[in-house]
């Protein structure tokens, strides 16, 4: 299946030098487990993200660093990260850890759509930026839920991040670049869940399976997306082949 859509904002995306080196002081603070180093990367990739207009991930990733730099009692990244998202720690000590909580959990980096063909016509999925308040949005069953780049670590976890590495390699750009074109489309009515991934003209389309375990989630790191058949094509897991393959084949 191809589809022609535009590609992410690549001249975001060559922008994105800040972004690629808090990327590489998150990676070194995992590998050393300093929770405190890892929250400010993420604040300080997070803030990078929303100046180049990724601002759907950049919240999140904002969110993320202020939970994890509250647990490690960093208060100078919990205050930095709270001020990319338009707050201060004082006004959160203020309306109690009620609001702290609603606001970590945040959701407004996401959209909702009546159908993925709804999703992927909008703006937000071409350019992988936050959805606008659109009040037409507000009518119609929606039920399908639109993330973009690195939000789909909130549905599908640390996988997000390695397809997103190997997908940079492939494509000679940075993890943080190649994050930038994927999408999530989780329908919730069907229970779908498709992981798009934007490429020049097209798009690739893997169907993730209800039970998306460790065996799908590597081969799904390990696919060539630039190969015949693969590239442009929907693809849906075969657990008894352990393959991704093409729809109808």
């Amino acid at each position: 299946m191809t589809s022609h859509v535009p590609s992410p904002a690549d001249a975001a995306a060559n922008a994105n030098g800040d972004a690629d080196a808090a990327a590489d002081s998150l990676a070194r603070a995992r590998s050393a487990g300093d929770r405190s180093a890892e929250a400010r990367a993420l604040c300080d990739l997070g803030t990078e993200l929303i100046r180049v207009g990724r601002a759907g991930e950049g919240r999140y990733l904002c969110r993320r660093a202020a939970g994890m730099a509250a647990e490690a009692g960093d208060r100078k990244t919990e205050e930095a990260a709270l001020g990319a998202l338009g707050h201060t720690l004082a006004e959160l000590d203020a309306l109690g850890e009620r609001w702290r909580a609603a606001l970590l959990a945040g959701g407004d980096e996401t959209g909702f759509f009546g159908s993925p063909a709804a999703a992927r016509s909008d703006r937000s999925y071409a350019t992988g930026e936050r959805p606008d308040d659109d009040p037409l949005r507000l009518t119609g069953d929606l039920v399908v839920e639109l993330a973009c780049g690195y939000v789909a670590v909130k549905f599908l976890g640390p996988f997000v991040e390695s397809f997103a590495g190997k997908l940079g390699e492939t494509l000679g750009e940075s993890a943080v670049a190649a994050a930038g074109r994927l999408r999530l489309l989780w329908d919730r009515r069907s229970a779908r869940r498709d992981f798009d991934v934007v490429m020049p003209g097209e798009r690739t389309t893997l169907v993730l399976p209800e039970h998306f375990d460790d065996a799908a989630r590597l081969a799904a790191v390990d696919l060539d997306l630039e190969a015949d058949g693969v590239r442009g094509a929907e693809l849906h897991w075969d657990a008894d082949a352990g393959t991704w393959n093409p729809a109808n084949t």
